[in-house]
């Protein structure tokens, strides 16, 4: 049976810098080696204390994980 193996998560904070011209900028700003157990309340409280610390407000937050497939 083939299962998942996780190799990495990271999180990634997308930073409404405003309009311009009529169109929504935006900057992206990622970290890398998130645990794979973070919970989402875990991940939203870093989001919330990063944003804290921003100039801009965060306008979404995403997780991405990256897994292996393994053949058993």
């Amino acid at each position: 049976m083939a299962q998942f193996k996780h190799v990495s998560s990271s999180l990634r904070l997308t930073i409404s810098l405003g309009e311009e011209e009529g169109k929504s900028v935006t900057k992206t700003v990622s970290l890398s080696n998130i645990s794979g157990a973070a919970t989402a309340d875990d991940l939203s409280a870093v989001a919330a204390a990063l944003g804290e610390l921003l100039e801009y407000p965060v306008a979404s937050v995403r997780k991405y994980d990256t897994e292996l497939i393994e053949s058993a």
